[in-house]
C-alpha cells in the first residue's frame, strides 16, 4: 500500500483488505493487482485522502480507499483491467474493452473539417459533422399523432384520424 495511506490507516490494514485480496488472487497475478493499486492510487485515489466535504469532514475514509484500490471495478468482463483487456502478453494489455469503453456517442470538433490532414478526413468529418447537427436539431414527430394544441383536448396531442 502506498506510504501516506498506510498512514492513514495507522499502519494497519483493514481485516475486508484478507478477504478481498484472496477472492482477487484467484483471478489476476500478485504483479497485475500491484499494478493496479499503483495505476489507481497515482490516477485517481492518491488527492482523495486529503478531500474535505463542506462541513471539513473527510470524503473517504482510508479503508474505502484501500477496498476502491484492491477491489475489481465494475466491469462485467472478466478480462477487463480498469476499461483495458489483461492478454497473456503484456504488450497487448492496451485492447480497449468492448462493454465498458464503448464510447456513447460520436464527437467530431468544429475544427475537424480543417485541421484534418487530407482531403478524405476534411470531407468525412465535415459529413459527420453536418449529420450530428441536423440530427440534434431536426423535430422528430411520432408517427399516429398529429400537433397542434386545441382547446378540446386540452393543449395534448391526440391520434391522428
Amino acid at each position: 500500500m502506498p506510504q501516506p495511506l498506510l498512514q492513514a490507516l495507522g499502519h494497519r490494514l483493514p481485516h475486508t483488505l484478507h478477504e478481498i485480496l484472496c477472492a482477487e488472487l484467484t483471478q489476476r497475478t500478485p504483479a497485475q493487482l500491484l499494478a493496479r493499486v499503483e495505476r489507481r492510487w497515482h490516477t485517481r485515489w492518491s488527492h482523495a485522502i486529503h478531500e474535505r466535504d463542506e462541513d471539513n469532514r473527510r470524503r473517504w475514509a482510508p479503508q474505502e480507499i484501500v477496498e476502491h484500490l484492491v477491489r475489481r471495478g465494475s466491469c462485467r468482463n472478466p478480462a477487463c483491467e480498469d476499461g483495458y483487456l489483461i492478454h497473456d502478453d503484456p504488450s497487448r494489455d492496451d485492447t480497449p474493452c468492448g462493454y465498458c469503453r464503448q464510447p456513447e456517442h460520436r464527437f467530431v470538433p468544429g475544427t475537424a473539417s480543417v485541421t484534418s490532414t487530407s482531403d478524405h478526413a476534411r470531407r468525412t468529418a465535415a459529413q459527420i459533422r453536418q449529420a450530428l447537427l441536423e440530427n440534434r436539431t431536426a423535430r422528430k414527430k411520432r408517427p399516429g399523432l398529429r400537433g397542434g394544441g386545441d382547446s378540446a383536448t386540452g393543449g395534448h396531442l391526440r391520434p391522428a384520424q
